[in-house]
């Protein structure tokens, strides 16, 4: 009698995807297995959590979703996860992705490794963000947690859900090109962090410009990055903090 109470939340359905069961949640979606019957493959499913239904917060959320799918559709890499498509539930979007069986890169640093394989997966999600930022993305919450690890060892950055289009000076355009495209450069724009003074992103891995209220910026990734290097080559993180002040105080200093 558990099994039916168990899928009680869950939909059945999610436009033409069947889901399968419940993988995890965050703070503003919730991420389903699913099965695509016409393509016939299991794919990951992100809907906006249903306890925002509602509420102020379904707004942004549903914001950061489409902001998610827009971000993921620029983007073909290796060590970035593959968006599949993007639909309504309820009036609410999900987005349809690759499903990868593997670990966060949190969980998968728990497990012994040599310094080596650390490195060498680092540098695979590193040419994730890397290809994001040669087209203009900012990932925005670069951290262990959004890098996935197979089995094999393949590391692919996921959940762009604060992600920014960057102005990007150094290379020119052709006429009236930007290479996030006119309309998602703008949808990608819209509450851009640190625009409006509000700071976003995992404290732990929020660079010292975003703590001045600079926006977040190819670098700002970059810096989330290396404290996230080394906090897999040491087990702790360069910088401590008991709260945000004094977290901030300590990056700053």
């Amino acid at each position: 009698m558990r099994t039916p109470r168990a899928r009680q939340d869950i939909p059945p359905e999610l436009g033409r995807f069947v889901t399968l069961g419940r993988l995890g949640a965050g703070g503003m979606g919730v991420v389903y297995a699913a099965y695509d019957p016409e393509l016939d493959r299991k794919v990951a499913v992100k809907l906006l959590h249903p306890r925002l239904t509602g509420s102020e917060k379904q707004d942004l959320g549903r914001a950061r979703l489409l902001r998610e799918a827009q971000a993921m559709a620029q983007l073909s890499h290796p060590n970035v996860v593959t968006l599949f498509d993007v639909g309504t539930y309820g009036g609410q979007i999900f987005i349809a992705m690759e499903f990868v069986q593997g670990l966060p890169l949190s969980e998968w640093l728990k497990q012994p490794h040599t310094w080596r394989e650390v490195v060498a997966v680092f540098l695979a999600a590193g040419r994730g963000l890397a290809a994001a930022h040669s087209r203009g993305i900012v990932h925005g919450d670069f951290k262990p947690d959004n890098v996935i690890v197979d089995a094999e060892g393949r590391a692919r950055v996921l959940d762009f859900g604060l992600a920014t289009a960057q102005d990007r000076g150094d290379r020119p355009t052709t006429a009236g090109e930007h290479p996030l495209g006119r309309s998602n450069r703008a949808s990608l724009e819209l509450a851009q962090p640190g625009r409006s003074g509000a700071l976003t992103g995992t404290p732990p891995y929020i660079s010292p410009e975003q703590y001045l209220g600079e926006p977040a910026s190819a670098s700002a990734d970059q810096y989330a990055f290396c404290v996230s290097l080394h906090e897999g080559l040491y087990g702790v993180r360069p910088y401590h903090g008991d709260d945000l002040p004094a977290l901030r105080q300590a990056v700053l200093l």
